[in-house]
C-alpha cells in the first residue's frame, strides 16, 4: 500500500505545481502606468511578459506571445513548407526580456509546429500557428501568458508591440534588438475593406491612435493587445499577419483576429494533452492545468506520513 500513496501523493504533487495565475496581469509593471500623462515611449521592463522571440539557429524569425505554460501563438507564414522541413529542433523560443542583450535571456526548444489547417499561401486567411514548447514556462514577473478575449468586442486601449533594431542592422547576432511599442486603435472592418482588397472576415485592422509617438514595420506574429479598463488585464485580441508601414494612419496593419479561433486553439491544445482552458468569463483567470486544494495535498502528506511509522513501528 506504501508504495501506491507514495505514487499518489507524487502524482497530485506534480499536478498541483501547474501554475495557476493571472493570464494579462503585469506584476512588475506599475499601475500608474495606466495613465496616458506617464506613458513612457520606451518599453519598460515587465511592461509585455508575454512578448517572445521566435528563433531560427539564434537569429529573429518571427514575434510571438506566450498564451499557456506550453504554448506560443505566432503567425503561419512563419513556416513556410520548406522551413517545416528542416523540423522544429532548429526553432526555439526567447522570453523575458526587452533585449536581446539582457543576461536574464531565457531560451526554450520547440517540441512540435501546428499551423492552422486552413492556411494556405500566398492567402493569409487563418495565418495561425500554435508552438508546442518541449518544457513549461516558469512564470515570473517577467514572464506571464497574455489573456485571450472569448469574443469581438471594444476595448479602452491598444498596443502592438515587435521586436526591431535599435540602430540598423550591425550586429550579426542580432544583439542590438529590442522590444518597441505602438499605441494603436481598432477600426471597422467596412473602413478597412475600403483600403485592403479581398479583406478575409476573419481578419481586424488597427493604425496608430491620433496623438501618440511611435513608429512600426511590422514583427510577423506578434500580439495586439487591449486593456479591460476594469479589471487592469489585457487580452490579446490579434496576431499581426502583414502591413506596410504597419499602423500609419491611413495604412491599417492587418492582424488574424485571435477571437475567431478560439475553438481551434482550444481544440489543438487539448489534442496535443496540454489543453488550455479558458474561464467562462473573460475577467477571470487563465487555468493551467487541473487545480488541487492545499488541504487534500496537507491531508495526502498526512495519510503518508501515518503509514510510514506505522510500518517503522512494525519493524521494531
Amino acid at each position: 500500500m506504501l508504495p501506491l500513496l507514495v505514487a499518489l501523493l507524487m502524482a497530485s504533487k506534480g499536478q498541483a505545481q501547474d501554475q495557476q495565475v493571472l493570464c494579462g496581469h503585469r506584476p512588475a509593471f506599475p499601475n500608474s502606468s495606466w495613465l496616458p500623462l506617464r506613458e513612457l515611449l520606451e518599453v519598460q521592463n515587465g511592461e509585455f511578459p508575454w512578448q517572445v522571440s521566435i528563433q531560427m539557429l539564434g537569429k529573429h524569425l518571427c514575434g510571438g506571445s506566450i498564451i499557456h505554460q506550453w504554448w506560443v501563438l505566432t503567425a503561419a507564414h512563419c513556416f513556410p513548407r520548406t522551413l517545416l522541413e528542416l523540423v522544429a529542433v532548429n526553432i526555439t523560443v526567447v522570453l523575458g526580456i526587452k533585449t536581446f542583450s539582457d543576461i536574464n535571456l531565457e531560451r526554450k526548444l520547440v517540441q512540435k509546429i501546428i499551423t492552422h489547417k486552413d492556411y494556405k499561401p500566398p492567402h493569409l486567411d487563418s495565418d495561425l500557428c500554435l508552438l508546442l514548447l518541449a518544457t513549461p514556462i516558469e512564470f515570473n514577473k517577467v514572464k506571464m501568458p497574455i489573456c485571450l478575449p472569448q469574443r469581438e468586442s471594444t476595448w479602452d486601449r491598444c498596443w502592438m508591440a515587435e521586436w526591431a533594431y535599435a540602430h540598423g542592422h550591425g550586429s550579426a547576432k542580432g544583439l542590438n534588438m529590442h522590444l518597441k511599442k505602438l499605441r494603436v486603435v481598432q477600426i471597422s472592418w467596412r473602413t478597412c475593406a475600403k483600403r485592403v482588397t479581398q479583406l478575409s472576415r476573419n481578419m481586424l485592422c488597427a493604425w496608430k491612435e491620433a496623438g501618440t509617438n511611435g513608429k512600426c514595420q511590422g514583427d510577423s506574429g506578434a500580439p495586439m493587445v487591449c486593456a479591460n479598463w476594469e479589471t487592469r488585464r489585457l487580452f490579446q485580441v490579434g496576431v499581426f499577419s502583414w502591413g506596410v508601414t504597419s499602423g500609419s494612419r491611413g495604412r491599417p496593419g492587418m492582424f488574424v483576429s485571435v477571437a475567431q479561433f478560439i475553438p481551434w486553439i482550444l481544440e489543438e491544445t487539448q489534442r496535443e494533452g496540454r489543453a488550455l482552458t479558458l474561464s467562462k468569463a473573460s475577467k477571470s483567470f487563465l487555468a493551467c492545468g487541473p487545480h488541487y486544494h492545499p488541504i487534500l495535498l496537507s491531508l495526502g502528506s498526512q495519510i503518508l506520513l501515518a503509514v510510514m511509522f506505522a510500518g517503522d513501528k512494525s519493524n521494531y
